[in-house]
């Protein structure tokens, strides 16, 4: 759907979601029934063709003929991956555990012409840690953590699992699952892009404390600035960010020049995956500019800054395989927030589905200030927003903590997992 331009990425899920639906129910008729290829794609395409997705029906057909030619032809698997396959398989608990590993965790091998296994991966981290602890750590300790994360006994960063290597040794953000960013500066839009596209998920304030800090937009004075080559790397999207969002800001424009990304499949041979194409930082440029010219002498809203954000979040894809997890906070008597995931908010704002959102309770509410977000968290039918207990820092902070971070209390957030 992304190739052929056709849905959102929800229609892509609700389609995925029926074709589940319609094997799970064959599943129940027969027990032990276990679909094959060809039948999982005869309900994708059967699925497609009800939605009158017609241009990706065609596609899919295209596609599935490829791949049933190929497969036709038969692949001779090498003995040496035969033999790491299934020592490997060994350490998987269930089917689920090994799809998840091999959908996110299992990078490309170029030389090999393959994906590695679990031993290689595990390998592939424990080899970097080396390079990066040295003797630290006693060869008979390094070889007791190696045995420990192959059994799943004990787990690294799963960051950092997925990127050991050169991934991780060009920027050390890639290794850290969360973290956390109040955008109070038009820097901060391109530093969350960069953060999310190193595959770290991004925990973020839309406080009026925060957002009212970024200047006034000025009005459109007709003035276009030199085009913008954007560089085909993560920093070059940030980058182009950045300076879309500084030009709009200061009442100019700017046209970019995309020629340089690397097209739509292109292998990520540093993260893993495979390129996007331009068309998802286009969306998020235009996105993002018209947000800005539509408060032309004014400032962005809260929910401005959530929507840019969100925007920013559902055209990034980290390494090609995984989308980074976003939260949101903000003020507890923001009716705008408070009602941004009301009804079906998925079809007219498709974006806001990207983060979880949390109101901030700096102090205990007031009977009637609870029951109004709950009302509105019943009525929303998303079961949001969620709670951030700002005010209950204080108690739960270690005491170390609370005399390096006593001045800033009033703004700390958390990172997606909540910590």
């Amino acid at each position: 759907m992304l190739a052929t331009g056709e849905g959102t990425e929800f229609d892509a899920s609700r389609v995925a979601e029926q074709v589940v639906l319609q094997l799970s129910k064959a599943h129940i008729k027969n027990a032990g029934y276990t679909p094959t290829v060809e039948e999982v794609q005869d309900a994708v395409e059967r699925e497609l063709m009800w939605e009158d997705f017609v241009e990706t029906a065609k596609a899919y057909i295209l596609y599935r003929s490829k791949r049933a030619e190929l497969r036709s032809h038969g692949v001779e698997v090498p003995e040496e991956v035969k033999k790491l396959t299934a020592e490997s398989k060994k350490y998987f608990r269930n089917q689920l555990s090994e799809f998840i590993y091999y959908r996110t965790y299992a990078r490309w091998i170029e030389d090999k012409g393959r994906r590695e296994t679990w031993i290689e991966t595990v390998d592939r981290y424990m080899n970097f840690m080396m390079e990066n602890l040295g003797e630290k750590l006693t060869s008979k300790e390094y070889a007791e953590v190696r045995e420990a994360i192959l059994k799943q006994e004990a787990m690294p960063s799963m960051r950092l699992l997925q990127f050991a290597g050169d991934a991780a040794r060009k920027t050390n953000v890639c290794a850290y699952n969360c973290s956390y960013i109040a955008p109070s500066e038009i820097q901060d839009f391109g530093e969350i892009m960069y953060i999310l596209m190193c595959g770290t998920g991004v925990g973020f304030s839309v406080e009026s404390q925060n957002v009212q800090a970024l200047p006034q937009i000025k009005s459109q004075a007709g003035k276009m600035l030199p085009t913008y080559v954007v560089a085909d790397t993560r920093e070059g999207w940030s980058d182009a960010l950045t300076h879309g969002i500084k030009t709009w800001f200061d009442g100019k424009d700017v046209d970019f020049d995309f020629s340089k990304l690397r097209p739509t499949g292109a292998r990520l041979k540093t993260m893993g995956g495979r390129s996007s194409g331009p068309d998802p930082l286009r969306s998020v440029l235009e996105f993002t500019r018209a947000k800005i010219l539509k408060k032309q002498g004014r400032r962005l809203s809260n929910i401005d800054v959530h929507d840019i954000v969100c925007k920013i979040g559902e055209v990034v894809i980290a390494g090609g395989v995984r989308r980074s997890a976003l939260i949101s906070l903000s003020d507890l008597d923001d009716q705008d927030m408070r009602d941004a995931k009301r009804g079906q908010f998925y079809t007219s704002e498709p974006q806001r589905m990207m983060a979880n959102n949390s109101a901030v309770y700096n102090e205990k509410p007031n009977n009637i200030e609870f029951l109004d977000e709950w009302i509105s968290l019943m009525k929303s039918g998303s079961g949001e927003r969620g709670i951030f207990n700002r005010g209950g820092l204080k108690k739960t902070l270690p005491e170390r903590r609370l005399k390096l971070l006593d001045n800033d209390l009033s703004h700390l957030g958390t990172n997606p997992c909540g910590e």
